[in-house]
């Protein structure tokens, strides 16, 4: 039996072995953190959706930390420019009352659809909520506003908003139109265009009289064609901004709500396309733009 002894132990080692190799090829590892592939809320669920769900767990377990450190960082930048202005350095800029005072409302309607919400991670409308407000406080500022209009507004988004943007509820209707409706039941269908990076139609400029509608979703591109066939079965016109016949971008040209709302906004101002992209496009997205010659 003592023969045996050594080869036994052997086999048993390489079991353990065996083992432990076996377990160690189900752990992964995402941004610093290990998970098991084998773990049971991971089960049916493709890599990306994986991932997206680790994502959002990360994120929900530091978005406290996060906001406390942004609230930091704005304080203190804020702070700063006080202690400009108060030294001379800095000239200070017209108070938003000032501006939404001498801001000119004109015949052209902005509309939101908010219609996507199913399809939104509870990030994603986190996101989107933040989209609108800045949406609305841009309109409501600029030189040149619209008659702004958030459509298909159900009481479980209004829940959302009531959490994440209270002040919402003060916003006036001199600014903002918030409806239940579709935008088929508020304004007349030949007056509607959808605005779409997948349309075969270009804008070249905004016409009076008209509803611009922005598809209301932050879906990190995973829909293709959504508000482009949307528009398609209800029979309503689409279109894309010129962002093409002005601008290379390396990176995708699809575009947040309130990044659509600058532009066009700015070009109402300057009426030139142009400007009004490289005014309102994020400093990520004209890295390695390149004007059109």
């Amino acid at each position: 039996m003592s023969v045996f002894r050594p080869f036994l132990s052997r086999v048993k080692h390489l079991i353990q072995c065996s083992m432990t190799v076996s377990e160690n090829n189900n752990i992964r590892t995402f941004r610093g953190v290990k998970y098991d592939i084998l773990d049971p809320k991971f089960e049916g669920l493709s890599k990306q959706k994986i991932k997206r769900l680790l994502k959002d767990e990360q994120w929900n377990e530091h978005k406290d930390e996060k906001r406390a450190l942004f609230r930091q960082k704005e304080k203190a930048r804020k702070q700063e420019r006080k202690r400009q202005i108060r030294e001379g350095l800095l000239e200070a800029s017209p108070t938003k009352k000032k501006l939404a005072a001498t801001s000119e409302l004109t015949n052209i309607n902005l509309v939101i659809d908010c219609s996507f919400n199913h399809l939104m991670t509870e990030r994603e409308i986190v996101s989107f909520v933040k989209q609108l407000g800045i949406s609305y406080g841009k309109n409501k500022t600029a030189p040149k506003s619209t008659k702004l209009s958030l459509v298909s507004l159900d009481d479980g988004f209004k829940d959302v908003l009531n959490e994440k943007w209270p002040s919402w509820k003060n916003w006036g209707e001199k600014h903002v139109s918030t409806t239940e409706q579709s935008y088929l039941d508020k304004f007349e269908k030949n007056d509607l265009i959808y605005l779409s990076a997948d349309s075969d139609n270009v804008i070249q400029e905004l016409e009076e009289g008209k509803a611009y509608i922005i598809g209301g979703i932050v879906d990190k591109n995973r829909h293709k064609n959504l508000c482009q066939d949307k528009a398609t079965k209800q029979g309503i016109k689409t279109a894309k901004l010129p962002i093409e016949d002005y601008l290379n971008m390396s990176t995708r040209k699809v575009l947040t709500v309130n990044q659509v709302c600058e532009i066009l906004l700015k070009w109402l101002e300057v009426r030139d396309w142009e400007k009004a992209f490289l005014s309102a496009l994020p400093g990520r997205k004209l890295k390695d733009v390149e004007p059109v010659c």
